[in-house]
């Protein structure tokens, strides 16, 4: 249960990005606040502004008409929308939009979204672990055949560009698993990213080495594709028609 402060923070975030003109991000946010407060009229008011289907414009604002019978902005909106399909006695006092309906419910997204962040953290650690290990590696075996710091082999450039490359993906990972945390936009682009460059890299590199690692292929592969469809699946408005 999110609380009030998530609440508005939501609501202004998405009431930002309506006036910005990013329509998905304005709607993900205040789906998200009807569904913790189906009371709020502001949030419904924008949610009206951007719906393009009539019937989800109509459940906005008879939603708003319920919330404040003495809103007459709204019925006069209302009686603009073509004639629904449904009697008035079929229709709930309070439902949700059918755009809102067709995308995953926000007890699931907010699971799907629990699961990335775990998912971008424990890499994160891997990946900074491997990368530090890598390194202290790569400077003792230096310090002991004392090459460094007269002269490096080509091994040994090898696995510096390793561990620099293990840091850097694990401080992407851990910068990927802040912004979802915080729900931001970039972090669910970045999280597809990130999961693509790892469906591109791992298999790659399981391929090369010497005997080739088919089990690490299989497990990368796998795994950064399921992350990238449960990034895409978490994004509320994803596959929606406009």
């Amino acid at each position: 249960m999110a609380t009030q402060r998530e609440i508005e923070q939501w609501l202004q975030e998405g009431i930002v990005a309506a006036k910005a003109g990013q329509r998905e991000q304005a709607r993900f946010r205040l789906l998200d606040v009807v569904e913790q407060n189906q009371t709020n009229e502001t949030a419904w008011y924008w949610l009206y502004q951007l719906f393009d289907y009539s019937e989800d414009k109509r459940v906005c604002l008879e939603n708003l008409i319920t919330i404040n019978p003495n809103n007459e902005w709204a019925q006069r909106e209302l009686d603009k929308l073509p004639p629904s399909s449904a009697s008035p006695g079929d229709r709930p006092a309070r439902k949700r939009p059918t755009s809102w309906q067709a995308s995953v419910t926000g007890s699931h997204r907010l699971i799907i979204l629990r699961l990335m962040i775990a998912f971008w953290l424990g890499i994160s650690i891997t990946l900074l672990g491997g990368g530090i290990l890598t390194f202290v590696d790569w400077l003792s075996a230096s310090i002991r055949t004392r090459t460094f710091p007269n002269y490096i082999t080509v091994l040994q450039v090898f696995n510096l560009l390793v561990a620099m490359g293990l840091f850097t993906a694990g401080l992407a990972s851990l910068i990927v698993a802040t912004l979802l945390f915080f729900r931001s936009m970039v972090g669910f682009y970045g999280s597809i990213l990130l999961a693509l460059g790892l469906l591109l890299v791992g298999p790659l590199v399981s391929l090369i080495v010497d005997p080739p690692n088919y089990l690490t292929l299989i497990c990368t592969g796998g795994i950064s594709g399921m992350i990238v469809l449960l990034t895409l699946a978490g994004q509320t408005g994803f596959g929606d028609t406009p």
